[in-house]
């Protein structure tokens, strides 16, 4: 290592523990007071580490957003002086000698998109012009993402605020909890791991009516299916009473399938049609996966408050650990929202997958 980058990385060093320091330092500070016993700032964030972490998240993202605009501003300005022209001509210039655009990648776009609705209705040349614009806003992106790794790699752009430490969930598994090793309805029996002694194991939080919660599930019998053998997953209800009518109604008559051995059959059902969820429509998926109706309709009437307790604990559990939407996520503990792609499983499954190695 050179003197100059001994140097920098010294500078950085210094820079992060003093930032670290004095937020350690903040969460010394006083946050409140009851019957004049003082509660800091960090007993405060203990107290609900879900929200917090999501604030300070928010917060360190935004200055990072800001550090990355601040520096690509000041980028093309320096190149814009040198080169004794205007900014927007600089810039112009700048993309304009890096952004290629092969043949072979528009082609290949062409035909993969050849059947989406906006483009078929298009000429070949709109098509074309479409495809070609689309390319050019992504290596611009790549370009721009290129700057910034650069600047960071030489220390011209650092970012003091410490990034907020993910919290890392204890969650309790039950053994009535519904859980899978794989894809398939079938796959509920251990496949190269069992319970904790999988690699990863993942808690979706989720419900029946979520069009979110649907949208995500292809992707979740992917990741299933490209992991096999070191993922076990479980589901728990968590039914969004105010905004779903008919969530709750769906996550009983599901539990009733269960008593059953037919979980994960319904629950293939109820995502296959989740705009036809009515007691009526309940009753048509247990007669097409052949469910016993006297014990169906026996469970929906007499099990109902042994049924209703389970996804409550299940409801329960999900607000204690800061759920307040459909789909949540534990991914070993690692809380994450929304309809996650395939990428996103993936990336947090290898991270966790390289901490077992």
């Amino acid at each position: 290592m050179n003197s100059f980058h001994h140097v920098l990385s010294i500078a950085i060093f210094l820079a992060s523990f003093l930032t670290v320091s004095s937020q350690a330092q903040a969460n010394k500070s006083p946050a409140y007071k009851v019957y004049g016993e003082t509660v800091t700032l960090g007993d405060a964030k203990k107290k609900d580490i879900s929200t917090f972490y999501e604030l300070d998240k928010k917060a360190y993202d935004r200055v990072q957003e800001m550090a990355h605009q601040d520096y690509l501003d000041r980028f093309w300005t320096k190149i814009a002086t040198d080169q004794k022209t205007s900014v927007e001509k600089a810039k112009e210039k700048y993309l304009a000698d890096k952004i290629k655009v092969s043949d072979k990648e528009i082609a290949e776009i062409l035909i993969k998109f050849k059947d989406h609705p906006q483009l078929s209705k298009l000429s070949a040349d709109e098509q074309r012009s479409q495809v070609v614009s689309y390319l050019g806003e992504r290596e611009k992106q790549r370009i721009y993402e290129g700057i910034i790794s650069n600047a960071i790699q030489s220390g011209d752009l650092v970012v003091l605020l410490p990034q907020p430490e993910e919290p890392v969930y204890q969650l309790t598994y039950w053994d009535n909890d519904h859980v899978r090793y794989g894809p398939e309805v079938s796959d509920t029996k251990p496949v190269n791991c069992k319970g904790n002694d999988c690699p990863v194991t993942v808690v979706e939080y989720s419900e029946f009516q979520c069009p979110f919660c649907g949208k995500v599930v292809p992707d979740t019998k992917r990741v299933m299916s490209e992991y096999k053998g070191k993922i076990r997953w479980i589901v728990r209800d968590f039914p969004l009473d105010s905004i779903h009518a008919r969530a709750r109604p769906a996550a009983i008559a599901a539990k009733c399938s269960q008593k059953q051995g037919k979980y994960w059959e319904y629950y293939n059902k109820l995502f296959d049609n989740q705009r036809a969820l009515s007691d009526q429509d309940l009753e048509k998926y247990a007669k097409e996966i052949s469910l016993d109706l006297g014990k169906f309709k026996k469970c929906l009437s007499s099990d109902q408050a042994e049924v209703t307790a389970l996804i409550d604990r299940n409801f329960n559990s999900g607000r204690d650990f800061g759920v307040t939407g459909t789909p949540t996520f534990f991914i070993n503990g690692r809380k994450v929202s929304g309809a996650l792609g395939f990428g996103e499983f993936k990336r947090m499954i290898d991270e966790e997958l390289a901490k077992k190695k």
